[in-house]
């Protein structure tokens, strides 16, 4: 994980300011040591007080002022190549819209906009999979656009409630609505799916079996697909504990890398099979009750906040980007393959909730070897400013899991 030399000819772009795009604008300093140009209206005090970042304040991250900005960007570069990164579907969906309308010196990482509609429906997720040779989970289909009336769930409660495609749920999200919701009855379900109808929610819904298991049954894989179409990054970690607020339900801040060559070997086929080029991110959760099942509940088309896991196993994601898109090179794969532990949380939280003794076992062993990572604490970029910053959003995740999730459970709900 050495620095490059610095490039003069690139400047980087990051849209969001949250700690995944943190993460981002790092890996490309890593790289390229380049500065970011962190595209938000309010990013993060870690990004906000940052020596590897510039601010460009946009009013909102709607279709139009991200053109505009984009476009100032560029304009105000002309000359050089303007790469630009982003791990939110919102705006995952807009950049795909936005194409054709930005200039040529701008080059955005993500797959073409047919296969983003595509891989994030649920629906046509779980097609995908059964022909691949791979396990969606069980799920009905609820309709809130119209008056049709509502599935009922013939299996066993509980179950899991998600939006069948993320982007156009998003603003629901800001509205107090959850991100998924663990229901325990029929009528509970009705009553939801009622209240999002209500709200004026038109998309789909997805009525889903819940696996059981705590955090520690979640597995990530973060694959790249160059623009040849060959798989060039295979990444994989194990989840140790994942985020408990509503709004940022199952997004994980602590994890073990791995290596499942059988599973990045049939993802990448799947991906393949439909044209993917660029970032994929699946979420899979192995099954207690079955072993040797797992399950694949969605790939994100995009890199995944947590996407610093594989910086630290040996990889640096954006850095084949860049060699794919901007320089043109045919890269050879690689695997992230160094066993580390990736950790957003101070590790007690981790020595409280991880039950396995095992696996509590790695974590302890690898915190003895040093073996710990968190893309916030990057000595390039430190001062007393960003340190208390840091201190204080990982102080902070002690609070929210007080509250949200006290003790763990065998659901993680």
């Amino acid at each position: 994980m050495t620095q490059g030399q610095t490039r003069t000819d690139l400047v980087s772009v990051v849209i969001a300011g949250d700690i995944g795009a943190y993460a981002l604008g790092r890996e490309m300093h890593e790289a390229f040591g380049v500065r970011s140009i962190c595209v938000a209206p309010l990013p993060i005090g870690a990004i906000r007080h940052s020596k590897i970042f510039d601010w460009h304040r946009v009013e909102s991250l709607s279709q139009e002022h991200l053109r505009d900005a984009l476009r100032d960007i560029a304009a105000a570069n002309a000359g050089k190549t303007v790469f630009v990164l982003s791990n939110a579907d919102p705006i995952i969906a807009i950049l795909s819209r936005l194409a054709a309308e930005l200039p040529d010196n701008l080059v955005m990482c993500m797959p073409p906009a047919e296969v983003v509609d595509l891989v994030s429906d649920k629906v046509e997720f779980a097609r995908l999979c059964e022909q691949n040779g791979l396990e969606a989970p069980l799920s009905l289909v609820a309709r809130c656009g119209g008056d049709e009336a509502w599935p009922v769930w013939e299996k066993d409660f509980p179950l899991v409630l998600k939006p069948a495609y993320s982007p156009e749920y998003a603003a629901y999200i800001a509205r107090g609505f959850q991100k998924v919701y663990y229901v325990q009855s029929q009528q509970e379900l009705e009553g939801i799916l009622t209240l999002l109808r209500e709200a004026g929610f038109a998309g789909d819904m997805l009525v889903q079996e819940l696996i059981e298991g705590d955090d520690t049954w979640m597995d990530s894989i973060t694959l790249y697909l160059d623009q040849r179409g060959e798989c060039t990054l295979f990444g994989s970690a194990r989840v140790l504990l994942e985020d408990h607020a509503p709004a940022m339900l199952g997004n994980p801040v602590a994890m073990i890398t791995q290596q499942v060559p059988e599973l990045w070997q049939k993802t990448s086929q799947m991906l393949k099979s439909v044209g993917y080029r660029g970032f994929a991110n699946f979420d899979i959760k192995r099954d207690p009750k079955h072993p040797g099942r797992y399950v694949f509940f969605e790939v994100n088309p995009r890199i995944g906040r947590n996407s610093f896991y594989n910086l630290a196993a040996g990889v640096n994601p954006v850095e084949l980007a860049v060699r794919d898109l901007v320089d043109h090179e045919a890269v050879e794969p690689q695997t992230a393959s160094d066993k580390v532990l990736y950790t957003l949380v101070p590790v007690s939280l981790l020595r409280k909730y991880v039950r396995d003794p095992q696996l509590l076992e790695q974590v302890n062993g690898l915190v003895k070897k040093g073996l710990v990572f968190d893309p916030q604490r990057y000595k390039k970029d430190w001062g007393l400013r960003r340190a208390l910053d840091v201190e204080l959003t990982e102080k902070n995740q002690i609070r929210k899991f007080s509250r949200y999730y006290p003790e763990p459970t065998d659901t993680s709900f």
